[in-house]
């Protein structure tokens, strides 16, 4: 299968409001201005704090990003007059800021919301620390701004171990990952698995929010997953560690017998072990998936058995030709 030719989706900016309603939700924010401006862009995932821009110095004034006001900044405008604070600020909201966050359930200066009022640029509070805001805004915006794509296939968590199962219509891959899930595993996503990385070298499964657990099986027709195994045979999201790529057995391939040569595929920048599988009557995939995600989970670990075994195959002969 071409991972190379999967359509990436990037998210060019982040409303305030999108923002707002995460935070309100699990940071327990409050908003104090600027009810206006809350679809105001956000394009980056990172934050600003701006003692610089409120000390009048704006070359370099990141003004795109999310604009955090701490003890620091506070303190430090509560030492300016009214009519240098106003004049500060005039300057800086000649460009576009999104929003501004106080930490510390922080009180600013009356004139700080008034001119924020006049140009719609929203006020939110929270009692946590600034690092703490900080740190959970970056974590937000970061998988807002994650590159993501769509795939057909199937995403089963077995032995903590996500596997990315994909393969051509018909082959299997939802009968198979049926089997793991009468087995104990916990199904993601079946035919829709939408993909997102995280960081760099972190790639996430999550099912669709409509599909969500179903599963077609030819034959059958569609099952709900949750209701006939119990809501501990799901989950909704899971890192994945594995693709295993089924395919019908091909005679003329040479196929891999002995795991040396270990292959990975590149997935929205994120390099990931790689198996591929063939089928043919009498082969148990679920099984050998199972045993792959239990290896994998060694290799994780630090443990490579067949390089242990080659190893000690290479240490006899040499002993042997002495």
């Amino acid at each position: 299968m071409d991972f190379s030719s999967l359509p990436v989706n990037r998210k060019r900016f982040v409303p305030v409001s999108r923002l707002l309603a995460h935070v309100t939700h699990n940071l327990d924010f409050e908003m104090l201005a600027g009810f206006q401006g809350t679809e105001r862009p956000v394009f980056t995932w990172d934050v600003n704090r701006p003692g610089l821009a409120l000390s009048g110095y704006l070359d370099y004034f990141a003004n795109d990003r999310v604009q955090i006001l701490g003890n620091t900044e506070i303190h430090f405008m509560e030492r300016l007059t009214a009519y240098e604070l106003a004049a500060r600020l005039a300057n800086m909201f000649a460009f576009e800021v999104p929003a501004f966050v106080l930490s510390r359930n922080l009180t600013p200066q009356p004139v700080f919301l008034d001119l924020c009022n006049r140009n719609g640029v929203p006020v939110l509070r929270t009692a946590m620390s600034t690092d703490e805001v900080i740190s959970r805004i970056i974590l937000y915006l970061t998988q807002e701004f994650a590159p993501e794509t769509v795939l057909h296939g199937t995403a089963v968590d077995v032995y903590g171990v996500g596997c990315l199962i994909v393969g051509k219509p018909g082959i299997g891959k939802s009968e198979s990952a049926l089997e793991l899930v009468e087995r104990g595993h916990r199904l993601i996503a079946d035919d829709l698995v939408e993909l997102k990385r995280r960081r760099e070298d972190y790639l996430y499964a999550k099912t669709n929010d409509i599909v969500k657990h179903h599963m077609e099986i030819r034959g059958l027709g569609i099952i709900d997953i949750r209701a006939v195994f119990g809501v501990g045979s799901v989950r909704t999201f899971k890192r994945m560690g594995l693709v295993v790529e089924i395919e019908e057995w091909d005679e003329s391939v040479s196929y891999d017998r002995t795991g040396l040569n270990a292959q990975h595929v590149d997935i929205l920048g994120v390099r990931i072990p790689y198996l591929r599988i063939p089928v043919r009557p009498g082969r148990n995939i679920s099984i050998i998936i199972e045993v792959a995600a239990l290896n994998q989970r060694l290799k994780e670990l630090g443990t490579d058995s067949v390089q242990e075994l080659n190893t000690t195959i290479m240490r006899n002969n040499r002993y042997k030709s002495h």
